[in-house]
């Protein structure tokens, strides 16, 4: 069994990755993808 901590590892970095992806760019289809992977990371800490 994965242990909680590497889980809460991956879901911060992708949201960080997220964020860091929608402040910097300013074409509108990769904002979107770093809204994907936002809402993915928040999915990874509900499950």
């Amino acid at each position: 069994m994965i242990p909680v901590s590497h889980i809460l590892f991956v879901s911060t970095a992708l949201f960080f990755i997220g964020m860091y992806g929608l402040f910097t760019r300013r074409n509108m289809i990769t904002m979107l993808m770093s809204i994907e992977l936002i809402l993915n990371s928040v999915n990874i800490n509900f499950v």
